[in-house]
């Protein structure tokens, strides 16, 4: 199925019509930390360090388990409470003698943040990742934690409990891009830094918004209006259909000041700087169909002649989009979704149900079409029992959200493998 992220810019939160309030600055350590003299790692060793780990802490806000994952370049806590995650960068000291994590910590559902310094425990553990060995005893990470930008020096310990659950092909999909401007991310919904940034954030793949400009050009934006909820730029204003791709460069920044991306430059950015597995794309408008089935054919070419293997999936949420595409004669092999009733797959030729939670779980509904051969992705959830109730009764092939983390955390209690088609 489909289906270095550095937290670097300031951070809001959003208020209640989605403006940003309250501000907090995202932390960094001075001249590099530790990280600025060790040796890095990356890939294969820091998934030695994934599984599920108890936490010891003496701040009673933070979780007392956790589930850590890896990308490329990092390694990543996800717990339920608070929605706390935390990303960080590993590399060696002394000669491979000892192992050091460094990163930022944060709370996903309230403004709180810090820097987080970790040492891999026992020695001979740190020293055969060092060394690029399995080691024989599972690791304890101990270390330090700080509040914003204070140096980390209240005690916090990870200890190894279970490798993860095995997944089953079992897919975390991140809504925007990664995450909402309104998230606290670090980058603003839908932009190139957050697609980086989204495996980091514990997702597999991700969901993008696609409008359509005048002169005919996919974009990646959600609303169809440009407005200061998701833009600046003093003439920034009115609907996305009224401007030329030029304008929207000219004129036009997301929230943190990253430029607007095309759809061919988000397509491209996923292919070459993440290994998301997939990108369910949300076209808004009919007129928006052709085009965009134009470009999935360059990018799917171009992930090919990459050797990437990551799935782009056309989503269809009305019968007006529906009708567009099928009169669009996509190419065979094209893969798309739909959200209304199941029988709309047939039409389209689709193979994936993505139907809202709201509808509940309706497992026998899900199980009719995993049993001929289909997939299922419940949309959008984000609060713990709701996600527990349609991993357990539901057993979907993926879930949308806008908190990966959680959900990740949450498959690792609550989750049932689903082997994907």
């Amino acid at each position: 199925m489909f289906f270095e992220p550095r937290l670097l810019l300031p951070v809001f939160f959003a208020g209640a019509c989605g403006v940003a309030s309250d501000v907090v600055d995202t932390p960094a350590f001075p001249d590099g930390g530790l990280l600025a003299r060790a040796t890095p790692l990356g890939g294969e060793i820091l998934e030695k360090l994934r599984g599920n780990y108890t936490v010891a802490s003496d701040d009673e806000d933070f979780p007392s388990s956790s589930v850590w994952n890896s990308t490329a370049e990092t390694v990543s806590f996800f717990a339920t409470r608070n929605a706390s995650y935390g990303i960080l960068r590993a590399g060696c000291l002394e000669d491979g003698e000892r192992l050091v994590l460094e990163g930022v910590w944060r709370f996903g559902v309230a403004p709180r943040t810090g820097l987080m310094r970790l040492f891999v425990q026992p020695d001979a553990t740190a020293r055969a990742l060092c060394a690029g060995e399995s080691p024989t005893e599972s690791p304890r990470l101990a270390g330090e934690m700080g509040l914003n930008s204070v140096l980390p020096d209240q005690p916090i310990t990870f200890t190894f409990e279970r490798p993860p659950v095995e997944t089953g092909g079992f897919v975390v999909v991140a809504h925007r891009g990664g995450c909402r401007t309104s998230d606290a991310c670090g980058a603003s919904e839908n932009s190139l830094p957050v697609l980086r940034m989204a495996e980091s954030l514990g997702a597999d793949a991700v969901e993008i918004d696609v409008q359509l400009t005048r002169d005919g050009v996919p974009i990646v934006y959600h609303d169809a209006t440009f407005t200061n909820r998701l833009t600046r730029g003093a003439y920034c204003h009115g609907a996305v259909s009224d401007f030329t791709l030029a304008h929207v460069r000219a004129l036009c920044t997301l929230t943190f000041g990253e430029a607007v991306p095309t759809l061919a430059e988000a397509l491209t950015t996923a292919i070459d700087d993440t290994r998301l597995e997939g990108i369910w794309l949300d076209v808004k408008t009919p007129e928006t169909v052709a085009p965009v089935l134009g470009i999935l054919r360059e990018a799917e070419a171009y992930a090919a002649s990459r050797g990437r293997n990551i799935h782009f999936v056309f989503g269809l949420w009305s019968d007006e989009l529906i009708d567009a595409y099928v009169a669009a004669s996509p190419p065979s092999g094209t893969r798309c979704l739909v959200e209304l009733e199941p029988r709309e797959l047939w039409n389209a030729n689709c193979r994936i149900w993505a139907p809202r939670w709201t509808l509940g779980p309706m497992r026998e509904r899900v199980e009719r079409v995993q049993g001929i051969g289909g997939n299922v992705i419940f949309w959008t959830l984000d609060e713990p029992k709701i996600i527990d109730a349609i991993l357990e009764e539901a057993q979907p092939n993926a879930v949308l959200t806008n908190r990966p983390g959680v959900v990740r955390h949450r498959f690792q209690t609550h989750g049932q493998a689903v082997m994907t088609p």
